[in-house]
């Protein structure tokens, strides 16, 4: 008996053992997997040092050239800002109209000719969205310090603001110094002393692209502003510094904003066709080529890629019985529609998992709520697409109505099982006279 008890404890210790050693080699299998390769093949006349395409709605990336490398992102900074911004007035801590007043430094940066701004009086107050517009559009550095000022008291504090709203949106590598972009030294009296003079804010295309995605799904708005072709500011017009805007071949861009410092010049440019939104990231390329090699980057998209809705279409089945429901069956939908991108002739494929994953409960009962979740919309291409951080191949999906509870149904339903176990009894309680005659006569 000892024997055995020492043989079963070993023989546990050693399966204990045995399991651990698997887990920890399927992680580190899994830890050093090859992520799949974007749809889109590498293109020698995408130059830019690094550059990303992906979409909108699924975060898939399509296209990706050196994603991680942090380069400076000079005035595509502004695009934090306004994510800021916008978050500040949908919490009610601003307001479209809240007055900014202008500090003398804020006044003397918006003097300087060497960089994108719209003259600002010291004193004199301006209204958010016209900030916000003149930061957008015309690129305003001032405007954006401006309101980096207002939010969070002074620039050095407005940065930590910056860098804690990248990490909350998974970026992880941004190193983030002021609102506008310019480096420490061309900001003047409003730099920070503790700053290098070279110091300039830095993100990785990846990081831009998450940005990008967040700020267009959360405040949608902000498209409403970067489309618009000029800004018109007291007796001038200022041009919109994204030069494809308004371009509608082979997507209509609608946005976001442009970026130039010493070594090169960005962009970052979202444009829609149809159902689908495309946003590009073009880092440091050679001077006058961030504009075409967009253009080159969205052709190559729309030539040789198909877009693929993950919408209803996509289910198996569009609705579900509900037994005890007023209505017999309920349409379901996902939740969201997001597109997926493969080379023209290839198919998505899908599947549909219920939250029991089919096993039990397969009917659901009601009463049915509108948008309730009734299980996931997987994508089950291989290998995965690569999708940029937080972003899934599953889609919840939803009721798209509610379904109350049919009383009379249930009512009917009560008195049948009722009636059965009624029967039921009766014919044990027959068994069991017959059972009990048979025996008398034994």
């Amino acid at each position: 008996m000892v024997f055995i008890k020492k043989f079963s404890l070993t023989h546990v210790f050693i399966c204990l053992l045995t399991t651990i050693v698997a887990i920890s080699t399927t992680n580190v299998i899994i830890s050093h997997a090859q992520p799949a390769n974007p749809v889109l093949a590498q293109d020698a006349s995408i130059t830019a040092k690094s550059a990303l395409a992906i979409d909108a709605t699924s975060g898939q990336i399509i296209y990706q050239k050196v994603p991680d490398h942090l380069v400076p992102i000079a005035s595509l900074s502004k695009l934090v800002t306004t994510y800021i911004v916008l978050n500040e007035i949908q919490h009610q801590h601003l307001h479209w109209d809240t007055p900014v007043k202008i500090s003398p430094a804020e006044a003397q940066l918006s003097q300087n000719t060497n960089f994108t701004n719209v003259p600002l009086q010291a004193g004199k107050s301006y209204p958010v969205r016209d900030l916000l517009n003149a930061s957008l559009i015309c690129s305003a550095n001032a405007a954006a310090m401006a309101l980096g000022n207002r939010i969070a008291g002074n620039s050095n504090n407005f940065a930590k603001l910056m860098q804690r709203t990248t990490q909350k949106l998974g970026i992880k590598d941004a190193k983030l110094y002021n609102a506008c972009g310019l480096n420490n030294q061309e900001l003047g009296s409003l730099s920070n002393p503790k700053l290098k003079p070279t110091t300039t804010n830095q993100m990785s295309a990846t990081g831009m692209a998450i940005l990008s995605q967040q700020l267009i799904k959360k405040y949608p708005q902000v498209l409403q502003i970067t489309n618009q072709p000029q800004l018109h500011w007291e007796t001038q017009n200022y041009q919109n510094t994204n030069k494809l805007i308004g371009s509608s071949q082979p997507f209509k861009i609608d946005g976001l904003k442009t970026g130039t410092n010493a070594t090169g010049e960005s962009l970052v440019s979202t444009g829609a066709q149809k159902q689908t939104r495309i946003i590009t990231v073009i880092l440091d390329a050679p001077k006058g080529e961030r504009f075409s090699q967009t253009e080159r980057l969205l052709q190559q998209i729309k030539q040789k890629l198909q877009p693929h809705s993950a919408s209803r279409n996509a289910l198996p089945t569009k609705s579900i019985n509900i037994p005890n429901g007023k209505k017999t069956t309920t349409a379901i939908k996902p939740a969201e529609s997001k597109t997926y991108w493969l080379p023209v002739g290839d198919k998505l494929k899908t599947d549909f998992v219920t939250n029991e994953h089919g096993k039990i409960f397969q009917t659901p009962l009601a009463p049915i709520l509108k948008n309730q979740i009734i299980g996931k919309l997987l994508i089950k291409n291989q290998p995965p697409f690569p999708l940029l951080p937080h972003n899934q191949l599953t889609t919840n999906v939803v009721f798209v109505t509610s379904n109350p509870v049919n009383i009379s149904k249930m009512l009917l339903g009560f008195l049948e099982l009722l009636l059965l176990v009624c029967l039921l009894g009766w014919l044990l309680y027959q068994f069991w006279k017959y059972r009990h005659r048979h025996l008398n006569r034994s």
